[in-house]
């Protein structure tokens, strides 16, 4: 895995090559940004080149034992190996500290409780902090380094992050600690300050279009609706189910055609119709996505604009209708009604207040 591998972000790139280079990796860094952009591989291509056997270099050379290594480590395969591993020991909080070199370990939260019962966020508990700050404190085993990279760490309880205080306030001169957060605001400010902050940002539209279509061989005209769709996140982009998305938005913008004239019993059937969907989330990505066009196109927007480009015919006429001028107040509540249900709100009234608030009922 290689820094120059990641897509997007150069002034970050370069930052961290030029530390690397030059044997001066900070010894806290704070990698924050949106879901999806590209924070964790970054942080784990620049772990690998300081545990690198050519370091000091800007980047691993991917060829030497160490390389090897920790790049066999990161397939997908042996990272749901271990995963699987820890979930089968859930009151060990340290089985989720995956160690892909001796030098070199990912901290990730547990969605699992201690009693193996599903978790709504991923928890990072007190356990793997101060099993991680020991290891913190030790010398390299192998490497002339030792890395540990900590995913959301927004994650840390609050003891998690009183721990990992002490290893940032005297931290040893070989060992290099890197935060991966999309919520640094989840962490204390006693943790910010004493780490070096590199801020990233959504990737642009063409970017996300090319990976896909590049490295993953998606057709031109998908790729252009999924790198529409994933406000700059990578991650979304791959998730995108095309197919469902597009079923999706069949069926919402039918309901957006007739909601208006819709009456109380039919609006129930319709909020029912929503509630039952396979992917309830995706659902309400589709509609905001929808009430978003609208809005754009109620401002004089051109098609170009849009996120669902190739729909621009049927969307043109909403927009100049009842429904375009609140567009925008009701995407916003789409998004909230997402949110909500991600909080174990009830879905079925969660979705007849949205269908009300579309018929302005």
């Amino acid at each position: 895995m290689k820094l120059a591998g990641v897509v997007g972000h150069d002034r970050i790139r370069t930052i961290l090559s030029r530390a690397l280079e030059r044997d001066r990796l900070p010894p806290a860094l704070l990698l924050s940004g949106p879901d999806g952009v590209g924070k964790k591989t970054m942080a784990l291509a620049a772990a690998q080149a300081a545990l690198c056997e050519t370091a000091p270099a800007p980047e691993p050379c991917g060829e030497c034992p160490t390389c090897r290594r920790v790049s066999a480590a990161l397939e997908p395969v042996r990272l749901q190996e271990q995963r699987e591993e820890a979930d089968r020991h859930p009151g060990e909080d340290e089985w989720r500290n995956l160690r892909l070199h001796p030098d070199l370990v990912l901290v990730e939260g547990w969605w699992l409780t201690r009693t193996g019962r599903p978790r709504p966020e991923p928890e990072i508990r007190v356990g793997q902090v101060r099993s991680l700050v020991t290891e913190v404190a030790g010398a390299p085993f192998e490497a002339r380094r030792r890395v540990f990279v900590v995913d959301d760490a927004h994650g840390m309880n609050e003891s998690s992050q009183n721990a990992l205080l002490k290893s940032l306030e005297e931290p040893p001169p070989r060992s290099h600690l890197i935060l991966v957060s999309s919520r640094p605001q989840g962490l204390r400010q006693t943790i910010r300050s004493r780490c070096q902050v590199l801020r990233f940002g959504p990737l642009s539209r063409s970017a996300v279009a090319a990976f896909l279509a590049e490295r993953h061989g998606v057709p031109t005209e998908e790729a252009q609706l999924r790198a529409a769709l994933a406000a700059g996140s990578l991650g979304t982009a791959l998730d995108f189910e095309a197919e469902g998305y597009r079923s999706s938005r069949e069926g919402l913008l039918t309901l957006l055609e007739k909601v208006e004239d819709l009456d109380a019993l039919d609006r129930m059937t319709q909020a029912e119709v929503l509630e039952q969907a396979e992917d309830p989330a995706l659902v309400l990505t589709t509609l905001r996505s929808l009430l978003r066009d609208l809005a754009a196109l109620r401002a004089g927007a051109g098609p170009q604009a849009l996120l669902n480009a190739d729909v621009a015919g049927r969307l043109e006429p909403l927009a100049r209708g009842p429904l375009g001028a609140r567009a925008g107040a009701l995407a916003e509540s789409a998004a909230g009604t997402r949110g909500a249900l991600r909080g174990f709100a009830n879905k079925l009234l969660s979705f007849d207040l949205l269908v009300d608030a579309l018929s302005d009922n």
